[in-house]
Formats: structure tokens, C-alpha cells, sequence
């Protein structure tokens, strides 16, 4: 009985994900685990999920997909982080992150696969070293740093539907309290996924598999997602970064498996 269950579920979601169960499985237990680093600390779904999908999937299907998942799972979190974010800049960076993300998302269209997992690779170990990296415990507020983040942003979010690696770079400081850095990022991360959305469905990269797999997996990713965001307030200020440094080092190492 068991194995006749088995057989027909990998029977079905090969036909409407193109992934066996085990793969699929595999998928669900990385989604979970993305969404609660993102309720925790603002940030990572992505970092995470994109690399570690792309070893069971398509890099475009871990892509499309964690654009999605970010669209869905994107306004939790706005409405308090409108209060203590501040609006002008976030708007900026934004606003440059929607600007630059069609670039992005072209760029992923026309490389090879082998090519796509390279660069998501590079992008998930070259966060890692950069937040190793010291940097002011102020936020740089020049208009050509700001453009810099932003454009950076969006590129990456295109490509990887990664556009935190500039921003947290940005807002993790110091000098920036957490619940200020993690609404700041959770604003600008779901005004990017939004504008990857209507790119990435304009160019017809978002079809019925990863619409299917991406709306199984939905109810993992809020679960995930809101079990974070409940140990948010419970941790100090060191312990938050401490979780920032890991969640990057884990994303990092899983990269650098892969590409070996």
C-alpha cells in the first residue's frame, strides 16, 4: 500500500513539477527552513532556497520560484516596518531595485544553465566574505552609494532573485538597531520580488510546474516564516547578527559543495 502511494505520487509530481517525491521533499524541507531565517532576521529566503533548489531543479525553476514564494510571504511584516524605517531611502533603493530587475531577469534568460549555477554560486560566497568585511557602524546615506545599492539590488534579484546580498550589506550595522534594519530590508525585498513577478511572467518564465510547485510548498514557507518572526523579539541584538553571519555561512557552503 505504501509503496503503491509512493509510486503514484512520484507519478504525479513528475507530470506537473518534474520532480520525484524525494526531490520534491527535499524542496518542501529547504523552503521551511529559508522562511524561518526570514521571519528571524528579515532576509534569506532566497540566499538559501536558490542555491539548494538549484540542486534538485533547474536554476531557472529555483529562481521563478523563490520570486514567487518572496511575493507571497512579502507583505508580512510591512505594516510595522513603515513605522520605525526610514521611508525616503528605502523608497530609493526600491524603487532602483525594480528599475534594474528586468536587466537581471534578461540576463537569466539567455545564459546556460551550467553558467546560472556559477553565478548564483559566486553571489552566495561572495556575501558571505563581504558582511565578514568591517564597514561604518552608520548607514551611508551618499546619493551615489544609494544608487549603487539599489542597482546591485535589482540586478541580482533579476538574475538569482537574490537582492539582498547588497542591501544587507547596507543595513546591517551596528549603528542600525535590528527591527530598523530587518523592516527596511523585508519593504525593499517585497517591492523587488513584485516587480520580478510581472517581468518574469511578461517573458513567459512562469509556467504551470513551477505555479504547482510553488503553490505547494506556500503553505511551508508562511509556516516557516511565521515561526521566525515569533523568535524575532526574543533574541538580543548580538545574537541577531550572530544569525545573520550563519545564515550567510551556511548559504556559502552549500554553494561551494554544489560547485564541486
Amino acid at each position: 500500500m505504501i509503496n503503491a502511494a509512493n509510486d503514484w505520487a512520484n507519478i504525479w509530481l513528475n507530470a506537473h513539477i518534474g520532480l520525484s517525491l524525494l526531490s520534491f521533499s527535499i524542496v518542501c524541507f529547504i523552503v521551511f527552513g529559508a522562511a524561518f531565517f526570514r521571519g528571524l532576521t528579515g532576509f534569506g529566503y532566497a540566499i538559501l532556497a536558490v542555491p539548494l533548489v538549484s540542486l534538485v531543479a533547474p536554476p531557472v525553476t529555483a529562481v521563478v520560484m523563490a520570486i514567487l514564494m518572496q511575493l507571497v510571504i512579502g507583505p508580512f511584516g510591512i505594516r510595522p516596518a513603515v513605522k520605525v524605517i526610514n521611508i525616503p531611502m528605502v523608497a530609493k533603493i526600491a524603487a532602483l531595485s525594480c528599475l534594474f530587475t528586468p536587466a537581471g531577469l534578461w540576463m537569466l534568460d539567455i545564459v546556460s544553465t551550467d553558467i546560472a549555477r556559477l553565478v548564483i554560486t559566486t553571489i552566495a560566497i561572495g556575501s558571505f566574505l563581504a558582511f565578514m568585511m568591517k564597514r561604518p557602524p552608520q548607514l551611508n546615506e551618499a546619493p551615489l552609494h544609494i544608487l549603487l545599492v539599489g542597482s546591485m539590488s535589482g540586478l541580482l534579484n533579476g538574475f538569482a532573485a537574490m537582492p539582498g546580498p547588497p542591501v544587507i550589506l547596507h543595513f546591517v550595522r551596528k549603528g542600525v538597531p535590528p527591527i530598523v534594519a530587518r523592516g527596511s530590508m523585508i519593504t525593499i525585498f517585497f517591492a523587488a520580488a513584485t516587480m520580478a513577478t510581472v517581468i518574469a511572467f511578461w517573458r513567459g518564465m512562469i509556467d504551470g510546474e513551477v505555479l504547482i510547485l510553488s503553490a505547494l510548498a506556500c503553505p511551508l514557507m508562511i509556516g516557516g516564516n511565521h515561526l521566525g518572526a515569533k523568535f524575532f523579539g526574543s533574541v538580543s541584538e548580538p545574537i541577531w547578527r550572530g544569525f545573520v553571519i550563519l545564515l550567510l555561512g551556511v548559504a556559502a557552503g552549500f554553494a561551494l559543495f554544489k560547485l564541486f
